[in-house]
């Protein structure tokens, strides 16, 4: 028996843990002696059915303030609190669980340096230690913004612990590794796997519809707003509107929603869809924001998509679109611009070119798999 310990920090939206819940599927159906266990901040963690073999601890949860910063999401307690917490569960759950991998989702050093005790407990003398693999994303902000906090919160000591860093990404795109040099900055191997891009089901259905999608939510309600507007204008009669707004969004904001959408019956208002990946395949086309799962079922999928990223906290989504777009057939814009107009035009495209292509490399999830079936098997040696 092979265990994968895989750490989803998630404390913004859903990417993290999604990504994991991939890779962990793929993992124990490598092998039927894998099996793994995700350590996840995710609020709707058990919403997602996972195989057999693949198990959750879930963590108290953690959000982002308007400044970046971390706060708990339910409980009373400060950051620092929540933080022993989350790393005392952590450690507990590898101390009894005993992993021979250790995967660790786009943060080197955890949620606000959660994951210090564990990585320090692997590295002293005579600990039994496991693999350790850090998965980052194509893009993580930009550059200088990341190594300057790297090297403000002591992350790069950390970062050469690991054994390999897979980047979730296609080497065509200038990704954030590659600016970091973290090919050169020590002895872990840098492997490009490619996207993670899942088996995307057939289109179903034979009604056209645009999918508006913000992915967890929370930061979404620009788009939705924008997009109703759009509507309401007149930009895209004829289609109807799927609009998912995400099971983070506020109740207040999602309300607000609702009462626009009560006078437009070719809109239906979903907070979360277990069924993404065939709504954005089945649609005429897809906006939404630029984030790295729903960007990357988009591609899979071929469907005409314009992205509205976003550009706080963080500038990930605008450089992932912006770059991708150099790649593909996905548009782009920013929020301010997705008047009627811009709607309209995309909605024409839609029903006229309704394939869209790319260049880039979508089979990462099998070069992923076999990078982390193979640690396990280093581990055994």
């Amino acid at each position: 028996m092979t265990r994968f310990l895989f750490y989803s920090h998630d404390s913004y939206g859903l990417g993290h843990f999604r990504r994991s819940s991939l890779l962990a599927a793929g993992v124990v159906g490598a092998d039927p002696d894998n099996e793994v266990l995700i350590v996840t901040g995710s609020p709707r963690a058990q919403a997602f059915r996972q195989p057999d073999r693949v198990d959750t601890i879930k963590l108290p949860t953690a959000t982002k303030n308007e400044r970046g910063g971390y706060q708990p999401r339910k409980l009373a307690s400060g950051i620092d609190a929540l933080v022993r917490m989350r790393s005392a569960v952590i450690c507990a759950a590898a101390t009894s669980y005993e992993p021979d991998v250790v995967v660790v989702d786009h943060s080197p050093t955890g949620m606000a340096g959660e994951l210090r005790s564990l990585l320090d407990r692997y590295g002293a003398a005579g600990s039994r230690r496991p693999r350790l693999v850090l998965g980052l994303r194509d893009i993580i902000d930009d550059a200088p913004t990341v190594r300057s906090a790297w090297t403000r919160h002591g992350i790069w000591d950390y970062v050469d612990r690991y054994d390999q860093i897979a980047v979730y990404g296609d080497d065509q795109i200038l990704t954030t590794a590659v600016e970091l040099g973290l090919g050169s900055r020590g002895s872990a191997e840098v492997i490009h796997t490619g996207y993670l891009a899942p088996t995307m089901p057939d289109a179903i259905g034979s009604e056209s519809y645009l999918l508006v999608t913000a992915g967890g939510g929370g930061d979404g309600h620009a788009l939705m707003r924008a997009y109703l507007s759009a509507v309401e204008a007149g930009a895209v009669s004829g289609l109807r509107s799927i609009v998912v707004t995400g099971p983070l969004m506020t109740a207040g904001r999602r309300a607000e929603l609702l009462v626009r959408c009560e006078a437009l019956a070719s809109v239906e208002v979903l907070d979360f869809a277990t069924n993404m990946r065939s709504l954005i395949a089945s649609a005429a086309g897809v906006i939404s924001m630029g984030g790295y799962n729903t960007v990357v079922e988009e591609l899979a999928a071929g469907v005409p998509t314009l992205l509205i990223p976003r550009r706080t906290p963080r500038l990930e989504q605008t450089i992932r679109a912006q770059r991708i777009a150099a790649h593909s057939d996905i548009a782009w814009a920013p929020v301010e611009e997705l008047t009627p107009a811009r709607v309209a035009q995309f909605a024409h495209q839609c029903v006229h070119h309704p394939r869209a292509r790319t260049t880039l490399n979508l089979r990462g999830l099998e070069s992923a798999v076999d990078l982390l079936v193979s640690q396990g098997a280093r581990a055994h040696v």
